[in-house]
């Protein structure tokens, strides 16, 4: 009878094998028990990994535009409440011009020219404001503070309105402005309301400050882009999500302030009074409805990118019900598959440890 030799050594080393081979088949499984996915989808899928990276790149896509959706929402109905509290100022400068009729009470005049100023004031606070960094009124160009303080004295659209109507008395020869008629006055507000619609011809501007060329808003009150803020909702649409303080709104608001702040006095003749009240509150009408329209549009879209969400959301679980099926694996299996490892490290373990204990010597008497 022929025996082999059979070393504890190489036996030592082969359990070793065992158990490093069976510890990292454990982590493996453990990581499919707690995700519920493959440990290594390319050796789990084969040829159909491709499928399954495309799936998931489609969901990453979807959830970036669900992201960005939600800025969108966000900047939208932050403009919106800015738009409403504008026309709620409207209404208050509109109840203020409605208030004084024709009255040339000083003190009647005094209390609608503060209400109207603390009114531009409070308005040109909610056309800078601004929401994660950007300003909501001014267009593309979202990192400029959009408007200027123009109800501060001494502001320049102030300065260069006074100018404008001391040119206007000069060029037509009228003493003061308590010697302007009604159809003087009426021809200095067309004046200024064409430099504060952008219709005034742009000439050659020479060293004062007020000329006929100047578009007022431009020179002196706004920043902004008129380029509104635009988002892509889903892979194929695209809104506008924001709004900018050129819009007729804008204009025709800060004009009916400039005009009943320096014209609401009782320096001027009750003729050349009640056109100024007649014509603000025209304006402010105009203004009104025009932030009425912009919160509208803004609505609308508004609209669009929370119909474009519950698509996006729609198409998310459709693929990853399909992403579901080529990756996830089963939990029991999965689980069960642990536990038998478990029991394998274990019996290496006993098994190695017994080994290292065999010794000649313990048989040596």
């Amino acid at each position: 009878m022929k025996t082999s030799f059979i070393s504890s050594l190489s036996i030592q080393t082969t359990m070793r094998y065992a158990v490093a081979k069976a510890q990292q088949d454990m982590v493996a499984a453990q990581q499919e028990v707690t995700t519920g996915r493959h440990a290594d989808v390319g050796v789990a899928l084969g040829a159909t990994t491709s499928r399954s990276l495309d799936l998931t790149r489609d969901v990453l896509r979807i959830k970036s535009m669900l992201t960005t959706n939600s800025l969108a929402t966000q900047r939208l109905e932050s403009s919106e409440e800015a738009l409403s509290k504008m026309s709620g100022l409207g209404q208050k400068i509109l109840d203020s011009l409605i208030g004084i009729g024709g009255s040339s009470d000083s003190t009647n005049l005094s209390v609608a020219r503060t209400s109207i100023q603390s009114a531009l004031d409070t308005f040109a606070s909610f056309a800078n404001t601004s929401v994660n960094g950007e300003y909501l009124f001014a267009g593309i160009n979202s990192d400029i503070k959009p408007f200027e303080n123009v109800a501060a004295q001494g502001s320049a659209v102030q300065v260069a309105f006074d100018a404008e109507l001391a040119k206007f008395l000069t060029d037509n020869a009228i003493a003061s402005r308590s010697d302007m008629s009604e159809q003087d006055m009426s021809d200095f507000l067309d004046l200024m309301e064409s430099k504060f619609d952008g219709s005034s011809p742009l000439t050659d501007p020479p060293h004062d400050i007020a000329t006929v060329g100047t578009d007022f808003w431009a020179a002196y009150v706004s920043n902004a882009s008129d380029e509104n803020m635009k988002s892509r909702i889903t892979q194929s649409e695209i809104v506008e999500t924001s709004t900018n303080s050129n819009t007729e709104g804008m204009r025709k608001f800060v004009l009916t302030s400039l005009i009943s702040m320096e014209f609401l006095t009782n320096d001027i003749s009750d003729e050349a009074r009640s056109v100024v009240t007649t014509r603000a509150q025209a304006y402010i009408g105009q203004a009104m409805s025009s932030l009425t329209g912009e919160r509208a549009r803004l609505g609308l879209s508004a609209e669009r990118v929370k119909k474009a969400d519950e698509t996006l959301e729609a198409q998310q679980k459709i693929i990853e019900v399909h992403l579901n099926d080529l990756e996830s694996v089963d939990a029991y299996e999965a689980s069960t598959r642990v536990k038998g490892l478990e029991a394998l490290v274990e019996t290496a373990y006993t098994l190695t440890a017994r080994l290292q204990q065999l010794s000649l010597v313990n048989f040596l008497r």
